[in-house]
């Protein structure tokens, strides 16, 4: 289970690409993030300086500038957590006549583990990205499928969040 970075500061913070102070960096060397996002953190490390250094599941940059996934952060504007186990949202299959692929891996090349019927309620535990950048979320175990998988959110409609 991954943990779950917020930022806490009232005015946002800046994820960098080095402890150097953030006027010291160059605008593709460093992100502004606002109060109260979060992330999913695949790796935390105590960094020099009051920082850390985390790695996300989403890869994050300033437009026209490369997407990194590691990032240091300054330890007082952010909190960081443990995911809960609990789902994140529920949600309905829609657009999936034949029913929905559950995958191994988000993408549509990873192995099939089963369907999911047109209309059937399931319920959300985590997000990802497959190597085209498109979105899956994690659905555990249920009546259809006995293993956790990845389904791809555009066969889907948000029921509610929790």
């Amino acid at each position: 289970m991954a943990d779950l970075l917020k930022v806490t500061n009232s005015q946002g913070t800046n994820f960098k690409q080095s402890l150097k102070d953030s006027s010291d960096l160059g605008v593709c060397e460093k992100f502004n993030v606002s109060s109260g996002r979060s992330f999913r953190v695949k790796e935390r490390v105590e960094a020099d300086k009051d920082h850390y250094r985390v790695t996300l599941f989403d890869k994050l940059g300033n437009p026209g500038c490369s997407q990194f996934d590691t990032w240091y952060v300054f330890k007082n504007h952010v909190n960081i957590q443990p995911e809960t186990s609990g789902s994140v949202a529920d949600v309905v299959v829609i657009n999936a006549s034949s029913g929905l692929n559950v995958r191994e891996q988000p993408g549509t090349s990873a192995r099939e583990l089963g369907k999911i019927p047109n209309g059937s309620r399931v319920s959300v535990y985590g997000e990802g990205k497959d190597s085209n950048g498109f979105r899956w979320i994690k659905v555990k175990s249920n009546q259809w499928v006995a293993s956790e998988g990845w389904v791809a959110t555009e066969f889907l409609k948000i029921l509610s969040v929790q």
